[in-house]
Formats: C-alpha cells, structure tokens, sequence
C-alpha cells in the first residue's frame, strides 16, 4: 500500500490563515471595544459640561446677591441711624430684615463627575483633563459648599440669640457673604477654564 504524501506547504498555508483570522478576529473586537471606550468616554464628558455649565449657571445667579448683601449689612453695622431702624430681639431677626432672600446658597453638583470616578472611565482621561476637573471639584467642594454651610451653622449657635450680640452677629455674616462672593468669583473663572478645555476634546 503506497504511503500518501503530507502536503506540508498546503497544511502551512491553512495554518496562517487559521492564526490570520484569529489575530483579525481579535483585532476587530479591540476596535469595537475602543469605539463603545470612545463613545462612553465622550458621553461622560459631556454630562460633566452640562454639570458645569449648570454649576457655573447657579453661582452667576447668586453671587451679586451675596456681594450686595455684604455691602448692605456692612452699611447697617457701621452706621446708628440705619441699625436703629431695625426692629431686633436678636441679631438673627435683625439679619432677616437685610437678607432679602436669606442665604441663596449654592446649589452645586457633583454627580456627574463621581459617577465617573466610581466606573473607572475617568482613567481613560488624559492627565490634563484629570487633573483639572479633580481640582475644580475640590474647589469647589472646600469653597462656597464649606462656607454656606458654616454661614448657616451661625443660626443655630446660641450666641446668635442674645441680643447683646446683634451686631458682632451681622459682622460674622457680612465676612461670610463676602467670603462666599470671592470664593464663586474664583470657582466661576476655573468652571470657564475647564470648559474650554473640555469643549476642545469633545469637538
């Protein structure tokens, strides 16, 4: 019985188009993969704009309040005619009678940007990006977020309610309005820096 003849060069030929099309194969999934990568990256980007704009939005809404109403209680505490039109038991009932709106806190976000960090996409960022939407998030959340609340804390001290204290009182919050206008001026100029960084990517 004759011997039949291996055909090595047909069985190499079926070899490399065997590993050919396992390396295409893998190939098209990495690029399916860095596609929906792109487009989930690109999506985020966006609702992190939508969050700043919104952010920037808010304190552009507020911060002329929160500078006019330390002007106008500086005017009241450092003149006797004007302190003595108000009609006080305590300093916060004089303060009421200022603050047209009360505080206005700042209302400001940060969902899009943790849920970011919490998927991981965030670490397809390029360093630049991280590191400026990192600190313009700590800025903001060690800026106007700390002080409003430290503004609002002042209403639930006791010293706010002896009237012996009524103008020391007033001095605490103007300091605080304006503290809080000078914080949002800053975190308004970063929100704008950030945006133009972001919109350049997402373009």
């Amino acid at each position: 019985m004759a011997k039949s003849k291996i055909d090595f060069r047909h069985l190499l030929i079926e070899a490399l188009l065997i590993v050919f099309t396992v390396l295409l194969a893998l190939a098209l999934s990495e690029w399916r993969s860095n596609i929906k990568e792109e487009k989930t990256k690109k999506a985020v980007l966006n609702n992190i704009i939508q969050e700043i704009k919104s952010n920037k939005a808010d304190l552009e809404s507020k911060m002329g309040y929160h500078l006019e109403t330390s002007r106008k209680i500086g005017e009241y505490i450092h003149s006797d005619s004007l302190w003595s039109t108000l009609k006080y038991s305590t300093g916060i009932e004089a303060m009421i009678q200022i603050m047209s709106k009360g505080l206005q806190n700042p209302k400001l976000q940060s969902g899009a940007w943790r849920s970011a960090e919490l998927s991981g996409i965030v670490n397809t960022f390029d360093f630049e990006t991280i590191y400026s939407l990192s600190t313009v998030y700590q800025v903001q959340a060690e800026g106007p977020e700390i002080t409003w609340k430290s503004m609002a804390a002042y209403f639930a001290n006791p010293f706010s309610y002896d009237p012996a204290n009524a103008k020391t009182f007033g001095e605490m919050l103007q300091l605080g309005f304006r503290e809080l206008h000078q914080q949002e001026a800053s975190l308004i100029r970063a929100y704008q820096n950030v945006l133009e960084q972001l919109e350049e990517k997402t373009n």
